[in-house]
């Protein structure tokens, strides 16, 4: 339900610059954490997904319970990339790729949301094919599996 009001939220933005938003969720999974931190860290994924994504572009959110007891929520969008060489620094705070800087915000984004994520027991990912689109996945222990 959470990942799906955040779609809800930010669906204007995603439609007024033209974008196709789809959010892929099952109707129910329980993951044991503050909801305001998740929601904040899948707002981030989120509107960095529509930031870097051209008019015309897609952004797919999908979230994956796994019989290993966690759920997967990923990201992916057809914007702009990432740099091979700077995909390993983006969670780094205050980092900022040469594609980014000439839209707004500090470097803060990605650092915030993996820290929520590993404080949740979980982690965050992400792999992009410059010039194609990124995914970012967070992976967070179902409630009552940790």
């Amino acid at each position: 339900t959470l990942v799906k009001d955040t779609c809800e939220l930010f669906s204007p933005g995603a439609e007024d610059k033209g974008l196709v938003l789809r959010c892929n969720t099952p109707d129910a999974i329980m993951v044991k954490g503050d909801v305001h931190m998740i929601q904040r860290m899948i707002s981030n994924l989120l509107d960095n997904a529509i930031k870097y994504t051209s008019t015309g572009g897609e952004i797919d959110i999908t979230v994956l319970a796994d019989v290993a007891g966690e759920v997967a929520v990923s990201v992916h969008d057809t914007g702009i990339g990432i740099l091979p060489d700077e995909l390993p620094h983006i969670f780094e705070r205050f980092y900022r790729g040469d594609q980014s800087r000439s839209t707004t915000g500090v470097g803060l984004g990605l650092s915030l949301s993996r820290a929520i994520a590993r404080a949740h027991g979980g982690d965050i990912t992400a792999t992009s094919v410059f010039g194609k689109g990124s995914t970012f996945t967070v992976t967070l222990p179902v409630s009552g599996s940790s």
